[in-house]
């Protein structure tokens, strides 16, 4: 059986990263060939105990700030011959390492991703949205050629080529990481059975801030002019906008309701660029 480091890089997030151990440990026997490698992302602050755990718990930390960053401090220390990836804030499903085992034992490809279900505990306009627009990973791997790092499966030689991960990036980190391993011709696909849950952002102030970290990744050309009518670009509402909300599956009155969101997203985002790009540093937030 091929053995599998579960790698999940955390930041301040214990208690659910508690979740997401709790539901590793349950659907682990004598026969699972793997161990969990936690990324703690914040070394001056103190890890919990998580008790008698079921398989080999490897705390590591990395004070070089991003998810990405901490990922790769795990994987320094990984003995597997396949890495899956998740974030301290998924709770991966019953057989997600069943799953992943079965699809390491006879791979098909040196990068698999899986489902990522988003689920909202409130039934907000803001954690519809996310369960709408989050995490379409299917349609990631079929048409932007990348998996997110919520739910990655990826091989040990993919790692020992690339290099793994780029660190510095603060977000996007997974779909540069995928498409370098492109160039070196490792192959992705998208595997629905291995999945996990991932909570909803529920309010605006969940959302805005993934926004403002998207906003700190301005874009860079040697013409400061070009790039700052790119920025001013960001702020304009696009007519793929409102194909993007005109799907059966969405109420007339939600499809005002996310186009809302979707306008007050952009702003954010660009307002954040325009800070970055007179001389305010991208935070991670």
């Amino acid at each position: 059986m091929t053995f599998i480091s579960i790698i999940i890089p955390t930041y301040r997030d214990n208690e659910r990263l508690g979740k997401c151990l709790d539901a590793i440990a349950e659907q682990v026997n004598h026969e699972s060939q793997v161990e969990v490698i936690v990324a703690n992302n914040d070394p001056e602050s103190e890890m919990p105990d998580f008790g008698k755990f079921p398989i080999s718990l490897t705390i590591v930390n990395e004070s070089i700030a991003g998810s990405y960053a901490a990922r790769n401090k795990g994987i320094e220390v990984a003995k597997g011959n396949f890495l899956l990836f998740t974030d301290s804030d998924c709770i991966p499903s019953k057989n997600w390492i069943s799953k992943a085992q079965e699809i390491a034992n006879d791979p098909q490809s040196d990068i698999i991703a899986g489902k990522v279900e988003v689920f909202s505990r409130t039934g907000s306009s803001y954690g519809k949205f996310d369960q709408v627009f989050a995490f379409p990973n299917e349609d990631y791997v079929q048409k932007e050629g990348f998996g997110v790092t919520a739910n990655l499966l990826v091989s040990r030689k993919v790692i020992e080529t690339t290099g793994g991960f780029k660190t510095g990036l603060l977000t996007g980190g997974d779909r540069e990481f995928c498409h370098n391993a492109s160039t070196h011709g490792f192959t992705l696909t998208y595997d629905k059975d291995m999945s996990v849950f991932h909570p909803a952002r529920e309010t605006w102030e969940e959302m805005s801030v993934k926004a403002k970290r998207f906003g700190g990744k301005i874009p860079q050309d040697s013409s400061k002019a070009l790039v700052f009518l790119k920025l001013i670009g960001k702020f304009r509402i696009r007519t793929s906008d409102f194909s993007t909300v005109h799907r059966a599956d969405i109420s007339l009155i939600d499809r005002v309701k996310f186009l809302g969101i979707i306008a007050r997203l952009r702003w954010v985002e660009a307002a954040e660029s325009m800070r970055v790009f007179f001389g305010k540093a991208p935070g991670r937030l």
